[in-house]
């Protein structure tokens, strides 16, 4: 979960646009949540083995398409007791709740409702207004950024993609329309199934709603995932963070990618069942050297320049968004205030993912300090 971001939120001003998806009965409360200590966004990670079913009857790559990650992400209990998209609250069929059963082995709580992935009620994909566009600046770059709510609507989904070549990064977007997201699939390059790969090629990003804990009422934001493949297992990486442009005047949630996400395979193995020394995040570490390391898994928040000479964004990259967000923007120019009028919220989609592996014959205990360990080297 991320909290409150590096400034103040309290001193931007607010819209109550009639085509936002926030009425302005809703708002003052929202901004008067946002403005004490929220959550603004969360992350998720989740791992399933590569496998198929024995005679070509299927695999778990193909089962799990971005639909149905979705749906288990962001399900909640009903009121017969179905629980997210691939259990019930009497799985075993014992006749109790799975949430009474003292079977330890059958991990009874892991269906249960208790156990929603994301802390916030998030909602499926649905359109909030505006626009989901991404934009390729001459670095090879993606920017996707979402237009304020009283622009022309478009897609409230697209897919993002970029791969290295000898000259470079080169980026592609797809814009899928509601009707079609039932029928989206992952790339080739993206694990499973095609060209297996640790790396996260493409990422789908979609508007939801999202209601945190203490929030009177749901505000847009913008849902994140992709897919890799690392140490035999598919491991499909995401989240959610707040669309500032649909709640605040000269603000926008910015999410880019500069590279592909890289899914580092941290072998547990290599430490001799000690994950308290300093061999482990020295590995971590090395495996994160470079660019990708600075821009991390952080969310950032300021002006065009700020987060242009904080090595955030690149120059061409924050200009395109400012540019951008002027021309959807109805009523400002390009001379309306310069950079320093607009506040971008930063996401990078490429921050490395930290991938325990050959945990298998790993005591509970072992596990427990190694991802320890692991978080408090990517904090």
């Amino acid at each position: 979960m991320a909290a409150n971001y590096n400034n103040t939120r309290s001193n931007r001003s607010t819209i109550a646009s009639p085509d936002s998806a926030v009425t302005d009965d809703e708002l003052k409360p929202i901004l008067a949540y946002l403005d004490d200590d929220p959550i603004v966004a969360e992350r998720f990670t989740v791992c399933l083995p590569d496998a198929e079913v024995p005679g070509g009857n299927g695999s778990i790559a193909d089962a799990v398409t971005p639909k149905r990650l979705i749906d288990y992400m962001t399900g909640r209990p009903d009121t017969s007791g179905r629980v997210y998209s691939w259990g019930d609250a009497d799985s075993d069929g014992d006749g109790l709740s799975d949430c009474d059963d003292r079977e330890e082995s059958g991990s009874p709580r892991e269906v249960c409702e208790t156990t929603e992935h994301f802390v916030a009620a998030v909602s499926g994909p649905t359109a909030t207004g505006g626009s989901l566009e991404a934009i390729r600046t001459s670095d090879g770059t993606l920017v996707i950024v979402n237009s304020p709510p009283e622009a022309d609507g478009g897609p409230a989904t697209i897919r993002g993609s970029i791969e290295g070549g000898s000259d470079g990064p080169e980026s592609s977007t797809e814009a899928i329309y509601q009707a079609g997201i039932a029928d989206m699939g992952w790339s080739a390059a993206s694990g499973g199934g095609g060209k297996s790969s640790p790396f996260i090629f493409d990422t789908l990003v979609s508007q939801v709603m999202a209601q945190p804990p203490g929030c009177p009422h749901a505000f847009p934001a913008l849902l994140y995932v992709g897919r890799a493949e690392s140490d035999g297992q598919l491991v499909y990486s995401g989240g959610w963070v707040i669309d500032d442009a649909a709640l605040y005047e000269d603000a926008v949630t910015v999410l880019t990618m500069a590279d592909a996400a890289h899914v580092v395979g941290v072998d547990l193995g290599a430490f001799d069942g000690d994950a308290d020394g300093d061999e482990l995040g020295d590995t971590v570490e090395r495996s994160l050297s470079g660019e990708r390391a600075r821009r991390g898994a952080r969310l950032d928040s300021g002006s065009v320049a700020a987060l242009v000479k904080a090595g955030v964004l690149s120059a061409e990259g924050g200009r395109a968004t400012h540019d951008h967000w002027v021309r959807k923007k109805p009523g400002r120019s390009a001379g309306s205030g310069g950079d320093e009028a607009v506040v971008l919220t930063h996401l990078a989609l490429d921050a490395p993912v930290l991938h325990l592996v050959n945990a298998g014959r790993a005591s509970n205990d072992v596990k427990f300090k190694a991802g320890a360990e692991l978080s408090k080297s990517v904090n």
